[in-house]
């Protein structure tokens, strides 16, 4: 339950359309979080280039991706059943502090110099166990800091972070890369988890309603009772179906692909990787000024559509070119439509759940967005092993295996589209 400190007066909404940042809780929470957030991004641009660096091996990227993601697919079916039963402020602070105890994990094996891709692998379990088994809790904890009047602009604030700090993260990232290398880039990784720990500790304090033991069920059993109700509400379904083909067939797999053309296309090495993360945020950051000058708009649904297409064209365009300008470009373009589709299906299913259910949904919702982005690394190696052996250059073997990534999540989108209309109806409903 929210407590007091969740009130935001109508005079105080009316005045400012960051009014929200008045609640004391979540104030700290959101101020802490990005940089928890910044830091998340600091460690995938600098994991991704180190891991070229040691490897020089498309496989090896894109297991690194597998075993990022994989937790996810074990985890976020039952995170969703444990952030409805336990104390959602702890399970926080101890993801956090599991997420810290990567990051210095990586720093110290890179400082010492034995950091490999098998280190690395297990590092990476590490870090995504705590972010999968916290995930849902992060999302109900908004609702009891702030309450359900306040709530879609709570959520609005905090599921944009992690695209807004995309242009904070990915620059920094780069810039410690080239200034002082990998290993001091996890050390400060390490650093940016500590606010969000302390404020945890420290200052918030929420009365959260407890669960009385009569009313748990099994977590398999509560799962269910989420997938009975999407198949009454067919909009949901339609959404989490629509915003799951790109996370099996591209996901963060693309990502993988950014230091390779950098060093082996335009042969700019950690320079030209840089530039390319640091688009990719100012694209992100564009998406999400955008998108808070809009509101609350009512077609979502068609802004899920048409940013899954441009996101998918912009891949293409990167896929193929070879000029500097036009793949900065392509990359601007991925970052704004990366936000707009993922931020328009997210508040579309929290606006369509009931309180009681948001919990169970929104875990299978994570299951399908990120548990499912595990088979993405397997898909786009299978994929780039295809191509190798139809062509005679490796940058036109990794431009098919974009290309057709691109081309499946489309293709799926369009069937959804047609086999799924409700997910543009709910526009006309909104």
């Amino acid at each position: 339950m929210a407590d007091q400190n969740s009130k935001v007066s109508s005079s105080e909404k009316g005045s400012s359309r960051f009014a929200i940042l008045k609640i004391r809780n979540f104030r700290y929470y959101w101020g802490a979080t990005i940089f928890s957030l910044t830091g998340e991004h600091i460690e995938v641009s600098i994991r991704h280039w180190l891991i070229w660096e040691l490897t020089h091996s498309v496989d090896w990227l894109l297991v690194m991706v597998f075993m990022h993601w994989f937790p996810h697919t074990l985890l976020s079916l039952p995170a969703g059943s444990i952030a409805d039963r336990v104390n959602r402020q702890q399970l926080i602070l101890w993801s956090e502090i599991g997420l810290c105890a990567a990051a210095l994990g990586m720093f110290i094996t890179t400082y010492l110099g034995i950091m490999d891709q098998y280190w690395m692998s297990a590092l990476l379990i590490l870090h995504s166990v705590a972010g999968s088994i916290s995930a849902p809790s992060r999302q109900l904890f908004v609702h009891d800091m702030v309450g359900r009047e306040n709530l879609l602009a709570g959520v609005a604030m905090t599921s944009s972070l992690r695209f807004a700090t995309q242009a904070i993260g990915k620059p920094i990232g780069g810039i410690v890369l080239l200034v002082l290398g990998a290993s001091y880039g996890f050390f400060v990784n390490t650093l940016t988890f500590l606010p969000l720990i302390l404020v945890l500790l420290t200052v918030i304090r929420i009365a959260q309603r407890e669960v009385p033991p009569e009313s748990r069920r099994h977590p398999y059993e509560e799962f269910k009772q989420g997938l009975r109700h999407m198949r009454t509400d067919r909009s949901i379904l339609a959404i989490i179906c629509i915003a799951t083909a790109p996370s099996i067939f591209l996901g963060n797999g693309f990502d993988a692909f950014l230091p390779i053309y950098a060093d082996t296309v335009f042969s700019m090495g950690e320079y030209g990787y840089t530039y390319f993360i640091t688009a990719q945020g100012f694209g992100a950051v564009a998406a999400v000024v955008a998108l808070a000058s809009l509101g609350n708009v009512r077609w979502k649904g068609k802004m899920v559509f048409v940013g899954i297409f441009v996101y998918c064209i912009s891949i293409f365009a990167f896929a193929f070119s070879n000029s500097f300008a036009l793949s900065i470009t392509a990359l601007f373009i991925f970052g704004i439509s990366q936000v707009i589709y993922s931020s328009s299906a997210t508040a579309l299913v929290l606006e369509r759940v009931p309180s009681e259910m948001r919990g169970r949904i929104m875990g299978i919702f994570n299951f399908s967005r990120l548990g499912l982005r595990v088979l993405n690394g397997p898909f786009l190696i299978a994929t780039n092993k295809l191509a190798i052996l139809s062509t005679a250059t490796a940058f036109t073997a990794n431009a098919i295996t974009l290309s057709i990534a691109s081309g499946t999540v489309i293709l799926l989108t369009l069937g959804f589209a047609f086999f799924l209309p409700s997910a543009i109806k709910q526009d006309k409903e909104s």
